[in-house]
């Protein structure tokens, strides 16, 4: 990237349609099917070429809230989109979308989610919310306003990126939540080389698991890269997990061509007559 990106080329990115959703996966380490997708910004601009997400995003982040609410109405409405129409073709899975802490204390949020289930009639089962705990929230009553509406009209949430910050323990008590996402760095850990630090980090895993579960809380590992992470994360007692080891964020072809050729492999044979060959079809 040679130049520096501006908030009115993210606003012109939003309005011109420069920017797409990528999807990564989510698998059930007890059944090894496609349990979730998570939905990723990608922007391919004219002018700048691949911008990163990460990079952007944080200038989003520091704008005014008039620009993060409009692009989080283009993310949200863009998702709902696309899960009425995979529904359409027989897929319902739970899109979770990362919402920036600063839209999520905003009343509209609650608004706009609302406005769309009604619109594309679609279950609030199947639309997700991750909420990073890396950014700070000044107004803890107004977030927890906003996800106890959302939690009670059936929206899932998540927590992301869980244990990277001091205030971890208080997002999971403060915050109603479904799911805890526990971060890379963690997952990366469990496979060191250095023996004190990995065998510190499978404790604190550990506990973190336990404690999940007693709390009536999935959890779900980021970043699984190698065969070993898996191994260690199946280990743990984890629900699912994501990262590379089963597929990139990719576009939304792919991975519906993904998910289909995957209840190909798992439908059972279905007779068409008596005197035809058994044809699988997809869910």
């Amino acid at each position: 990237m040679k130049s520096e990106v501006t908030v009115q080329q993210i606003e012109a990115a939003i309005d011109n349609g420069e920017m797409v959703l990528h999807y990564q996966p989510q698998s059930s380490l007890s059944s090894g099917e496609i349990s979730g997708l998570e939905a990723l910004v990608r922007w391919q601009s004219e002018t700048l070429g691949q911008v990163d997400t990460s990079y952007f995003i944080n200038i989003l982040e520091h704008s005014d809230i008039r620009l993060i609410a409009k692009f989080h109405r283009w993310l949200t409405i863009t998702a709902f989109k696309q899960i009425l129409t995979w529904q359409q073709l027989g897929i319902s899975l739970p899109v979770y979308l990362n919402f920036s802490a600063r839209y999520l204390q905003e009343p509209e949020c609650v608004n706009l989610i609302e406005e769309l289930i009604q619109t594309y009639q679609i279950s609030p089962a199947w639309f997700g919310i991750e909420v990073t705990e890396s950014f700070a929230i000044s107004d803890m009553s107004g977030i927890q306003f906003v996800l106890n509406h959302l939690h009670c009209i059936g929206v899932t949430i998540a927590l992301d990126d869980f244990c990277t910050s001091y205030s971890c323990l208080e997002y999971l008590t403060e915050l109603p939540s479904h799911a805890i996402k526990i971060d890379k760095k963690f997952i990366q850990d469990l496979t060191s080389e250095h023996s004190e630090r990995k065998h510190s980090i499978n404790i604190i895993l550990e506990s973190i698991v336990d404690l999940a579960f007693k709390l009536g809380k999935k959890v779900i590992a980021e970043g699984v890269e190698t065969l070993p992470q898996l191994e260690a994360v199946t280990f743990l007692g984890c629900d699912a997990y994501q990262g590379y080891l089963l597929c990139h964020a990719v576009p939304v072809d792919l991975i519906t061509q993904m998910i289909l050729s995957e209840r190909n492999r798992r439908s059972p044979p279905t007779p068409q007559s008596n005197n035809t060959k058994f044809l699988a079809i997809a869910a």
